[in-house]
């Protein structure tokens, strides 16, 4: 017997693609005069070929104004670090100079000179050690 086959469905062909439209340039060229500047549409296209290109150009400009960007970011970050390195060195060199005032008023000579003015003096003779014997104890 023969065998019942079902026919394959025609497959409809694809509608043609459209071509991009861009929006922007025609809502633009109300206002101003873009077919003048860069001819009028060629007959047969619906497209012009400048504009056409107008989007990659459009993102190329938005990459370098990024570049600019990064790279003044970069520039003020380095005035800054160097800001702040010369503010650490005059905290470290006022350190320095606050510790060894500090280490000079430590000394022998000085406090006795601060002391006299309260009336009280230098000892010049050296104490004298007690010896205390286990047996006395």
């Amino acid at each position: 017997m023969a065998e019942n086959k079902k026919k394959p469905k025609p497959i409809p062909p694809k509608p043609p693609r459209r071509k991009r439209e861009y929006h922007l340039f025609n809502w633009l060229n109300k206002f101003l005069p873009l077919d003048r500047v860069f001819g009028e549409k060629a007959p047969g296209r619906e497209e012009r070929l400048p504009v056409k290109y107008f989007y990659y150009f459009g993102w190329v400009v938005i990459l370098l104004v990024a570049y600019e960007r990064i790279g003044f970011q970069s520039e003020q970050y380095v005035r800054n670090s160097i800001k702040l390195k010369k503010e650490v060195d005059d905290l470290r060199a006022e350190y320095h100079s606050i510790h060894s005032e500090y280490q000079k008023s430590k000394k022998q000579s000085v406090i006795i000179e601060k002391v006299r003015a309260t009336g009280l003096e230098e000892n010049l003779t050296p104490p004298k050690k007690i010896i205390v014997k286990a047996e006395e104890y």
